[in-house]
């Protein structure tokens, strides 16, 4: 049991909102920079093959996620800190290290065999670091306090670009040494998330399994949607890989990487809307969702409208800027990417309330049929039409999203809520 923790101001609001956004986007842009870094260094190709590593890295931090972070957020307590977070932590420490051992044993079988798998290995290490960091982060959001993710995410940038600079003024570039500057960043910031959030550590450390198999009734249907989620979403860019080649692969992600500014407007969105659609639930039923969800979902459209239309008129000089000239081609996947961004953005709000009503089962279903579509078209058009299929493939998939999504959520208003949702109407964990 945690002992009693002292109540500290929360930030809500406009301000907590400001506050998450500014978090989301230092947090995105330690990611974004890494991919900069390697496609100047070692072209396309090495940014294809960190593109490999980073997949693996959203594989692992969505399942996380998925079995820890986001059933603590919807069936635990929003309003107060509570006992469990030292069971969240102990939870994520232990599955992280597991993980990290299993990739670490993959690539070197890999490399064995032949397999270019050294960013994956140079990976493996840092995902303890990496996955903590991330836990902190989202018990900063589920408890109202912004601030503290901000501060988390400032330190992990700052130490990142710390140690980026003397990677370079030591003449040391290579993939694996800008993912350990990534992960010294995590690590920095895996401490100050901690203290912020003045847990004590108790040795030895017990409550990590059982945290995992009390959150399991819910957990499982999180990760059940994740891992039909994955495939529709990011996965199927494994099979682009094969499918283009590792040098084309790597036009790819940096004409889609452009969209990170959206993503952090995605991801900041869920910060705020996951937490706020279950209070939503809890204290003004159907109703007060009907009322949130379209204002949700009409400032995450409108933001991701502008910025998408805008990279999509300047694509060329953008890609040119950022890339360098060898990445000139990647211009019609920009385009394409701008268009599915927008459609899914159109439903951004319905996803979380679906999330939110503990419509687990019915994303999953969505998903597989998304994944499906997700699978089939990369391999019809990618296969016909090179990098134009791809970016029209992605397109295929979103629709199929959006559809799905739409319908269950008018699906959800309808029945308005006759049974009564666990844990987001005052059920308890393991209830």
């Amino acid at each position: 049991m945690t002992p009693p923790i002292p109540q500290q101001r929360r930030l809500g609001g406009g301000r907590g909102a400001v506050l998450t956004l500014a978090d989301q986007i230092v947090s995105s842009a330690s990611n974004f920079i890494v991919g900069v870094l390697v496609a100047r260094t070692g072209g396309a190709g090495a940014l294809g093959t960190f593109g490999i590593a980073l997949l693996i890295w959203l594989t692992v931090l969505g399942a996380h996620r998925a079995l820890i972070t986001e059933p603590m957020t919807v069936v635990g307590s929003t309003d107060s800190r509570d006992a469990q977070l030292r069971e969240g932590m102990l939870a994520s420490l232990g599955l992280s290290t597991v993980t990290a051992g299993v990739l670490a044993a993959v690539a070197g079988v890999l490399l064995f065999t032949g397999v270019d798998a050294w960013a994956v290995l140079a990976l493996a290490p840092w995902i303890p670091s990496l996955l903590l960091q991330d836990y902190w982060r989202g018990m900063a959001f589920r408890l109202q306090r912004a601030h503290h993710a901000l501060i988390n995410d400032v330190v992990f940038a700052a130490v990142q670009g710390l140690v980026t600079v003397a990677l370079f003024a030591l003449d040391v570039e290579n993939v694996a040494t800008f993912i350990a500057s990534w992960g010294v960043g995590a690590t920095a910031g895996a401490v100050i998330g901690l203290l912020l959030a003045q847990v004590r550590l108790r040795l030895p450390g017990r409550g990590g399994v059982a945290h995992l198999r009390t959150l399991w009734p819910r957990s499982r249907w999180f990760l059940a949607e994740f891992s039909t989620a994955f495939p529709s979403d990011q996965g199927y860019l494994l099979l682009l890989s094969a499918l283009l080649g590792m040098t084309g692969f790597g036009v790819y992600r940096a004409g889609a990487s452009l969209f990170g500014p959206v993503v952090v407007i995605f991801l900041a969105g869920g910060n705020v809307g996951l937490p706020e659609c279950v209070r939503q639930l809890r204290h003004h039923g159907m109703s007060g969702l009907a009322t949130y969800i379209p204002r949700l979902t009409a400032a995450v459209l409108t933001v991701t409208t502008v910025y998408c239309g805008m990279v999509a008129i300047l694509a060329a000089p953008i890609l040119r800027l950022v890339y360098g000239e060898q990445f000139a081609g990647a211009v019609i996947i920009v385009r394409l990417v701008a268009v599915q961004t927008v459609i899914g953005a159109a439903v951004a709000g319905c996803f979380l309330a679906l999330k939110a009503a503990d419509r687990l089962e019915q994303l999953w279903l969505i998903r597989t049929a998304t994944a499906v579509v997700a699978i089939t078209s990369a391999l019809v058009l990618a296969t016909s039409f090179g990098l134009t299929g791809a970016g029209l493939a992605s397109v295929l998939n979103t629709v199929t999203y959006m559809v799905g999504v739409t319908v269950a959520y008018r699906r959800l208003l309808r029945a308005g809520l006759r049974t009564p949702v666990l844990g987001c109407c005052g059920g308890t964990l393991g209830s």
